[in-house]
């Protein structure tokens, strides 16, 4: 009993640390076919009392996938990858275009709009959240 309790003890923080996470808005766009690549988007909302920070994403379906940030400067638009995001308490983190966001590399088969991308994100501390992605087409605004 008592080692079950110190278990239950260690775990505790853990769990607590888990709460406040949600994402939303989380989208795939479609891309044309045979394309090597495809990019992904959402919301990451960290309502919780301490930052997170996001280390990885991984997707079902794909050999890879990173963190990237474009960025546009004096005219030329640039493309990095990212290594961990943090998102401090209270605080939202928007991967969209232009901007932060996941690149699918190699994916197994084609995407059409209305199929759903699994989305596992991990954190510094090994958490994971898994969410589920829409392919979307993209849609441009004039």
């Amino acid at each position: 009993m008592i080692k079950l309790s110190a278990l239950a003890l260690l775990m505790l923080p853990m769990a607590a640390f888990a709460d406040g996470l949600s994402v939303s808005e989380a989208w795939v766009p479609t891309a044309p076919p045979g394309a090597g690549a495809h990019a992904a988007y959402f919301t990451l909302h960290n309502d919780g009392a301490v930052p997170r920070i996001l280390v990885g994403v991984a997707a079902d379906g794909y050999a890879m996938s990173h963190m990237h940030e474009s960025k546009e400067a004096d005219g030329i638009a640039t493309m990095a990858m990212i290594h961990q995001i943090e998102i401090p308490a209270g605080k939202t983190l928007t991967m969209a275009p232009g901007g932060l966001h996941v690149m699918l590399m190699r994916p197994d088969a084609p995407l059409a709009s209305g199929d759903i991308v699994q989305l596992k994100l991990t954190f510094v501390n090994g958490e994971t959240l898994v969410v589920s992605a829409e392919v979307k087409s993209r849609v441009f605004e004039s």
